[in-house]
């Protein structure tokens, strides 16, 4: 049997953390925060690079940690403003091993407003507060999520007696050099037992009223069972789970290739220093190249896992995914040129010997928007291919779930009744009216069976939001890439917003606002430019507008419109 390579483990001279903070603005924030630390002389100086075309905001900055130690300092800031958060990533080292009583580098260079939102970059769970354990149904896919997470210690707290969930952290007396790195999970009542089924496999236990401390993979080699649980009440004496962080915490660190990645940047993007810092900075980055041959690559491990798994199956409904959405655009933008030489040749033609080329182009355009139709039909099946594959390792799905996308109806007053009764979480607007130039068509049926995949996939996606949370499915685009979606269309389809030029058009902006209840604008219309490609760009083009009020009052996705493509730049 072969032996799995060892893990690469940080050097004891980098200190490295990496996560998610709620806030904007993160690169003013961090270049107010730093001008502040330079001007009471905390810092020697900084760097402000933001990258040729990228959306990061680089800081090198030099600290003087001790008389005699310099620090090389790197922070990454990313905004990511549909989220409402960004993304942050430190890495420090120094010239020798780091010193527990030297200050943490993220509360000191972290903006102080944002610290209190700072999450975990593997998990989204937060680090200044208890987080609660997830119900029965997600609880093994959290577990292994928490327990795989290379940059953060998981600790499990039973609280036997408490009925509702507290804020109140049990860990806020750990040093400050653990920022950013222990979370906090309270565990309620009977969910110790369902803990401690999943983690039979590990040959560890929640104690009653006690505490546990997750086991990474793998565990350092002084840690055993014994010394990850914290006997006893620790609500009341927290003193022996203290004890059992700080040696978890010393024990040598595995990381991955993306923490090599940001030490090997570190130092040879940091500002110059003296031959000494130059001769160890070379030193350290052989010994890192080092590590990264050592270190094992996840990302291949788990497609191996997949292609034992499935034989192969994933791979190539994947690959056939890709290849027709690379041929949809192709068509897509083959026909958007054959419309324009079209187009071009209806406005001069003035006598009949330019008729037959005109001919020509026309039967051109016909045979790009075949191709293009074609195209998204078998986008179509790849996308049902897909979702086949990813439930059949899973439970099987709710009755209720396959017959949403089992039965199509035949019209669209067929439709409009199934999916007031079928999808609970939809407010579906009268069509009647707006559907009326779409009938008759020769593509009727396959529009007919797009709306009602797109509708299945809204209520899905509804429902999912609904027991899992925003915060795994804060928006549309996020469930089309979640792994566990129940029914999907392609993503290709999906519009999240209009232009910036439409919007700035009243005409046109007024003609994308449709009814809805005054509980969500006092007015009783709101603007939905969300929406979802149903047919192709050749007119009709039809349409499916949106408004998603799964975060807010009605906690529903209100249709206000299926019908022709709405007037645009194009069409104005």
């Amino acid at each position: 049997m072969t032996e799995s390579p060892k893990p690469a483990v940080l050097p004891v001279t980098v200190r490295a953390t990496s996560g998610w903070l709620v806030g904007a603005a993160a690169a003013a924030l961090a270049h107010g925060h730093l001008e502040g630390l330079k001007a009471a002389g905390i810092i020697g100086d900084f760097l402000h690079d933001i990258p040729a075309g990228e959306q990061d905001a680089d800081f090198h900055i030099r600290w003087p940690v001790a008389d005699d130690v310099p620090v090389r300092v790197r922070l990454t800031v990313r905004d990511v403003p549909e989220q409402g958060s960004f993304r942050y990533e430190l890495t420090a080292e120094t010239a020798r091993p780091w010193d527990g009583a030297w200050p943490p580098p993220l509360p000191l260079f972290g903006p102080p407003d944002l610290l209190r939102a700072i999450c975990d970059p593997s998990t989204v769970a937060r680090f200044t507060q208890p987080n609660p354990v997830p119900r029965t149904a997600g609880m093994r896919d959290w577990l292994r999520e928490t327990s795989a997470s290379p940059s953060s210690i998981g600790v499990l707290v039973h609280d036997g007696e408490g009925a509702t969930f507290s804020d109140a952290r049990l860990l806020e007396g750990l040093p400050p050099g653990l920022m950013g790195r222990v979370l906090e999970y309270r565990v309620f009542g009977a969910q110790r037992q369902s803990v401690n089924r999943l983690l039979q496999s590990t040959g560890v236990k929640l104690p009653a009223g006690g505490a546990l401390l997750l086991p990474s993979r793998p565990t350092g080699s002084a840690i055993n069972a014994e010394t990850l649980a914290a006997k006893g009440d620790v609500t009341r004496d927290p003193a022996p789970l203290f004890d059992a962080v700080l040696r978890y915490a010393s024990e040598p660190r595995p990381t991955g290739g993306r923490a090599l990645d940001r030490v090997h940047h570190l130092r040879t993007a940091s500002l110059a220093g003296s031959d000494g810092e130059r001769l160890s900075r070379t030193q350290a980055t052989l010994e890192e190249q080092r590590l990264r041959r050592e270190a094992p690559t996840a990302r291949h491990a788990e497609e191996q896992a997949l292609t034992r798994t499935f034989g192969g199956a994933f791979e190539d409904a994947l690959r056939a995914t890709r290849g027709a959405e690379d041929r949809e655009r192709t068509a897509t933008g083959e026909l958007r040129d054959a419309r324009a030489r079209f187009a071009a040749l209806a406005t001069t033609v003035r006598s009949r010997a330019l008729a037959a080329a005109l001919h020509t182009v026309g039967r051109c355009l016909q045979a790009a928007e075949r191709d293009a139709e074609a195209g998204a039909e078998l986008l179509d099946a790849q996308t049902v291919e897909i979702v086949h594959l990813r439930s059949r390792p899973a439970a099987p799905r709710p009755a209720s779930a396959r017959a949403l996308t089992a039965v199509v109806p035949n019209n669209w007053e067929e439709l409009a009744h199934q999916a007031r009764h079928a999808c609970v979480h939809l407010v579906l607007a009268d069509i009647t009216e707006t559907t009326h130039p779409l009938r008759g068509h020769p593509l009727e049926q396959v529009w007919i069976r797009r709306t009602w995949q797109t509708l299945a996939t809204l209520n899905s996606y509804a429902a999912a939001k609904t027991a899992h949370g925003p915060r795994l499915l804060p928006h549309l685009a996020a469930y089309l890439r979640w792994p566990d979606a129940a029914t999907l269309f392609p993503a290709t389809r999906h519009a999240p917003r209009e232009s910036a030029r439409l919007m700035a058009s009243p005409r046109l902006h007024e003609a994308r606002c449709f009814p809805v209840p005054r509980t969500i604008h006092p007015s009783g219309r709101v603007f939905m430019g969300e929406h979802v490609r149903i047919g192709s760009g050749r007119p009709p083009a039809p349409r499916l507008h949106l408004y998603d009020d799964t975060g807010g009052r009605t906690g529903q996705i209100h249709i206000g419109y299926i019908g022709t493509h709405l007037p645009s730049l194009r069409t104005n």
